[in-house]
This record gives structure tokens, sequence and C-alpha cells, in this order.
């Protein structure tokens, strides 16, 4: 209700669905995983109201680029979640780069007050889906390159192939 995306709950069971037409189709299937840096830091220094117009914000600029036929949901608190089907690692990390850029370039104010807010960023992890991988092999690979993300200083996305790699 609050952000309009998907919740958790449809985001699981699109991710069975999404894996399963992956397999199906020979297609890929990229997950990306996107959270809200410092959120809640955001939310005692400014409160819950406010919190979730930037929720809303953040929400908005996620559900515009992550537009059918990808899936985009709200996976829990200040976290988000994608299903990228059919587009390469190049084209989702561009993607998730996009959205990076834009919110982070966006100067926030506070409606009631007209105060200034600063700017929001968001740290972001995605893997493509190896064939036959299950939706939480591939959750838990996007998940480790979210932090990969926040450990290597936030507002960026990582790859979890690349995490891999340097392990």
């Amino acid at each position: 209700g609050l952000t309009t995306l998907a919740n958790r709950k449809s985001f699981d069971v699109e991710l069975a669905r999404a894996c399963a037409e992956a397999d199906a189709a020979g297609q890929t299937l990229t997950l990306a995983l996107l959270d809200i840096d410092h959120f809640k830091l955001f939310n005692d220094n400014w409160g819950h109201q406010t919190g979730d117009q930037v929720l809303r914000f953040v929400a908005s600029v996620i559900g515009r680029l992550g537009a059918p036929p990808r899936f985009s949901a709200r996976y829990g608190g200040e976290e988000f979640a994608m299903l990228l089907p059919g587009d390469s690692a190049d084209a989702a990390l561009a993607l998730l780069n996009e959205i990076r850029v834009e919110i982070s370039s966006r100067k926030l104010k506070r409606r009631s007050t007209d105060e200034d807010l600063g700017t929001v960023t968001v740290s972001a992890g995605m893997a493509l889906r190896r064939p036959g991988e299950t939706g939480h092999g591939l959750m838990e690979r996007a998940d480790a390159a979210l932090y990969a993300s926040k450990r290597s200083g936030r507002n960026r996305v990582t790859n979890a192939d690349t995490v891999a790699n340097a392990a």
C-alpha cells in the first residue's frame, strides 16, 4: 500500500515462477536487491512520516525503471527486490546504476515545511541466475553482493560474480 509495489509474498511467488520460466525458455534472469543507505538514521532524525515519503520516492523510481516485463517489490522495511528476466548482467548493472544515480541526484524536501532533507542513496547487489539455480540460492548470492556494496562504502552496485571472483 505505501509504495504501490508488490509485497514480499508476491515477490516470493514471482521469483519461483520466474526461475521456472527461465529454465523452460532457456533465458537469463537477474535478481537485484536494493537497500536505502542509513535509513534508520534518516527515520530517527526526521520521523517516520518523512521516512514514508522517502520510501515512496525510492519505490517510484524503482517501479518506473523496473516496469514490466521486470518485476519490482518492496522486500522489507527499506529493502527492495527486482527480477530482470532476459536482461544480461551488463544491462542489469546499467539499470541499477541508473536507479542509484537518479535517487542520489535528487535533493529531498519535507513536504510539510519545505525543509531541506539532503539526499538519499541506495546500495544494490545483483546476481545473474545460473541454470537450474533455486530462487533461494539466487537470493543468497544477490544478498551477499548487496552486503559487499554496503561494506565498500555504500551508494554502489555490486555483481555477485565479481564478489565470487574476488574471494
